[in-house]
């Protein structure tokens, strides 16, 4: 893996523990300003044939696998694959994600989107808390 990080927050007293739901939550709610970047981006890949988000759905990326206690998302693509996990433990709400680059262009994309990516999870934890 060339990138991982997770954030992680206390789930308020009597929350929903189930990670689907927070899953829908985070990615369904996000800032207005980061909406606006991930359209922003999604033009700005459109030339070099790289996937796109729907980020309209309450998943912008496609499950890949959900059990009790995680949700798993992710794209593969020819510049990098990508993966989410929204865990919960009872406690506690993790998301993490981990990215592979395939090539220079994985390397190159990911470097504008990183900082961003960061801020962009800190804002959707705390709004799917409030």
């Amino acid at each position: 893996m060339d990138y991982q990080d997770a954030f992680a927050v206390r789930l308020p007293p009597g929350s929903s523990t189930n990670p689907e739901e927070w899953a829908r939550r985070l990615f369904s709610d996000l800032p207005p300003w980061a909406r606006r970047l991930m359209r922003l981006r999604d033009g700005l890949v459109r030339p070099f044939g790289l996937r796109r988000g729907d980020h309209r759905a309450s998943m912008p990326f496609p499950c890949l696998l959900a059990t009790e206690r995680e949700v798993i998302t992710g794209v593969d693509d020819r510049h990098l694959d990508f993966r989410g996990s929204v865990h919960t433990d009872g406690a506690t709400l993790t998301l993490a994600t981990v990215v592979h680059f395939h090539n220079a262009l994985g390397r190159l994309y990911f470097r504008p989107v990183r900082p961003f990516h960061r801020r962009i999870v800190r804002a959707a934890l705390r709004r799917a808390l409030v």
